[in-house]
């Protein structure tokens, strides 16, 4: 995405360092033309500041799926129609991350399994790789072939000293060729906010290191 393709009357977000410390403001996108963007001033104890004192700017634009990130950015101040705006230029296309409620967080880390069937009692445990997790479910990767009905059920830290028993329920299998295996589509039954904020922060750290880039 190019910056003019985003659409007007809509919200951005500005990430960026004024003196020594790091803000994020909303702002409003008022007007585009085919190299830049407008969008309002940001003030501080009323007084609008100056273009040049924001330092490692850069613009998120969110929609229902993805963010996008963009960076490189040149800043001014200029008034139009009676507005204090900054008037925003990159030639670099943006950065496409996914929202963090669709994000799937890649892991792939090998962990071990339980298998859990319908009406069977006992422990079924299997070697697998969590491929990804997000805030409604997991991707698990196994060389066994596991029933449709079974819930997977794992461990996963979240931190140092916490650990998330997760349970998903098979909503899609895929067969690798050459017998290399099994991708399995997990879902919880519910969405689990823990794994939401620990996703959330993980995606923020991308966010950092790919504005530092």
């Amino acid at each position: 995405m190019k910056l003019f393709e985003m659409p007007v009357n809509t919200l951005v977000e500005l990430r960026f360092n004024y003196i020594g410390a790091n803000h994020r403001v909303k702002a409003g996108l008022l007007y585009k033309s085919a190299r830049a963007v407008y969008v309002s001033a940001i003030k501080n104890a009323g007084k609008t500041i100056p273009a040049i004192k924001l330092k490692n700017i850069a613009l998120i634009y969110k929609t229902e799926g993805c963010l996008f990130l963009f960076k490189d950015l040149a800043l001014r101040s200029v008034s139009f129609n009676g507005q204090n705006l900054y008037v925003i230029q990159t030639d670099q296309e943006a950065i496409r991350l996914n929202n963090k409620n669709a994000y799937r967080l890649f892991i792939g880390t090998r962990i071990s399994a339980r298998i859990i069937l319908p009406g069977e009692d006992g422990a079924n445990y299997i070697s697998c790789i969590l491929k990804d997790i997000c805030v409604n479910g997991m991707g698990i990767l196994s060389r066994e072939e596991i029933n449709k009905d079974a819930k997977i059920e794992i461990s996963f830290r979240t931190n140092e000293d916490e650990n998330q028993t997760l349970i998903g329920n098979i909503i899609h299998a895929h067969e690798f060729t050459n017998s290399r295996g099994f991708l399995y589509g997990c879902e919880f039954d519910e969405p689990n906010d823990i794994i939401g904020k620990y996703v959330a922060r993980k995606q923020e750290e991308i966010i950092k290191r790919n504005q530092g880039n």
